[in-house]
């Protein structure tokens, strides 16, 4: 099976979500807080060392009040 994880992804996400995170002028406190995941996990994926699931993507969407595709913006995904 052929191994798909693509770090450049993962760090373009990464940096996409505090982009979004600080445009909104939340903490990462206040927005793992109204994602309901845990603060740690969300500094994970800001610093591009983990690969969030889909559910957690869609309950960071929810507490930055955007859409899945919003945050997926191939765009800004390079």
């Amino acid at each position: 099976m052929k191994n798909v994880r693509n770090e450049i992804i993962i760090k373009a996400l990464g940096d996409r979500v505090r982009v979004l995170r600080n445009n909104k002028k939340l903490s990462m406190e206040k927005l793992a807080e109204l994602s309901g995941i845990d603060y740690r996990q969300l500094s994970y994926i800001e610093l591009g060392q983990t690969d969030p699931s889909l559910s957690t993507l869609h309950a960071l969407c929810s507490g930055l009040e955007i859409s899945l595709a919003e945050l997926m913006d191939s765009e800004t995904l390079r």
